[in-house]
């Protein structure tokens, strides 16, 4: 018997494992996400893309919701009939006026709501970037978000209200106003220019203590949401959605009293300078009681819980877009 020497020879396992490691190896292509979302990511260095953003933003909530609006605005008027609810109001509108009554008046909305949400969410930006401390690591702040939102709505309400009392005066049952340009002159003729902003005060009173609910809610839930998401990720649109819903109804809960007087106020037949909030005030506490100011409750909150996360997913998206497209 021959005895073999040195070391036996590889197994056919090693031999392919051998022959595998020395061909040239196929290059993968790998996508690297996180570079993706940072091409993406809003700066804060340009007011621009957050005005562009905004005004698009605002077009698109004001489109989708604008039917629910009108039935918020019969219900809250004075005048006209009653109403048992949201959708016995819409179904009596629909068949007795006909569905487009539902959207008379959108064109001043839409037209109103480009520059008065580019002005809204360029000043949010810019004051929220004005009053955080950039060598801070956790930016999130109640009074920062809140401030910003004041100074934010002070800015788009000067710009809004005039076309709101002009959407508000076509949406009342029974107008004779067959469109914009009627109820700019009437207006101009029977009140003066004065009507356009008589409910200013009144607006700023509601929208303020509104969006300092509304961004600070936002901003809280973006922030606590994302980490039920992914951890750091505050970019997916179903958290913009939810944290826009939540603010838009808990905003719209806090303020509706002082939309009931704003409406008041805007469809009042009374001379402007009888119309002023602490009369609006004592008029509805005296016929109607405390429960007056609830009025358009149920209509408000489906309302803003569903345009703000319409308005705010279609910003932080368009705000990305913008900014990887080179703005």
């Amino acid at each position: 018997m021959i005895k073999r020497t040195g070391s036996p020879p590889p197994s056919p396992p090693t031999v392919l494992l051998e022959c595998s490691q020395k061909l040239p190896r196929r290059r993968e292509n790998t996508v690297d996400f996180a570079q993706i979302e940072e091409e993406f990511e809003y700066k804060g260095d340009s007011i621009v893309i957050p005005m562009m953003a905004g005004a698009i933003a605002g077009a698109m909530e004001h489109i989708c919701m604008y039917p629910v609006d009108t039935i918020k605005t019969r219900m809250q008027a004075a005048t006209g009939p009653h109403y048992t609810g949201v959708v016995g109001a819409f179904r009596d509108i629909a068949t007795l006026e006909g569905v487009p009554r539902l959207y008379r008046g959108v064109s001043a909305v839409v037209l109103a709501a480009l520059p008065s949400h580019a002005v809204y969410f360029g000043a949010y930006e810019f004051v929220k970037k004005a009053l955080t401390d950039d060598k801070r690591t956790d930016n999130y702040n109640h009074g920062v978000h809140a401030c910003a939102g004041a100074c934010a709505t002070i800015a788009h309400d000067a710009v809004v209200t005039p076309v709101d009392v002009v959407k508000q005066r076509l949406q009342l049952y029974g107008t004779e106003n067959k469109g914009i340009r009627q109820v700019v002159r009437n207006i101009m003729e029977k009140e003066g220019f004065r009507a356009f902003y008589a409910s200013y005060p009144t607006t700023l009173l509601m929208n303020i203590p509104y969006v300092a609910a509304h961004f600070v809610t936002y901003e809280f839930l973006k922030k606590n949401l994302s980490s039920l998401v992914r951890q750091t990720d505050d970019k997916s649109p179903l958290v913009h959605l939810v944290s826009g819903g939540g603010a838009g109804a808990l905003g719209g809960l806090v303020s509706n009293p002082f939309d009931v007087i704003k409406t008041r106020i805007q469809t009042s037949a009374l001379p402007v300078e009888m119309r002023s909030l602490a009369g609006t005030l004592r008029d509805i506490l005296t016929h109607e009681g405390l429960s007056g100011f609830s009025k358009g409750l149920t209509a408000r909150m489906l309302y803003f819980a569903p345009s703000a996360a319409i308005c705010w997913t279609t910003y932080e998206g368009m705000k990305r877009f913008l900014a990887w497209s080179g703005w």
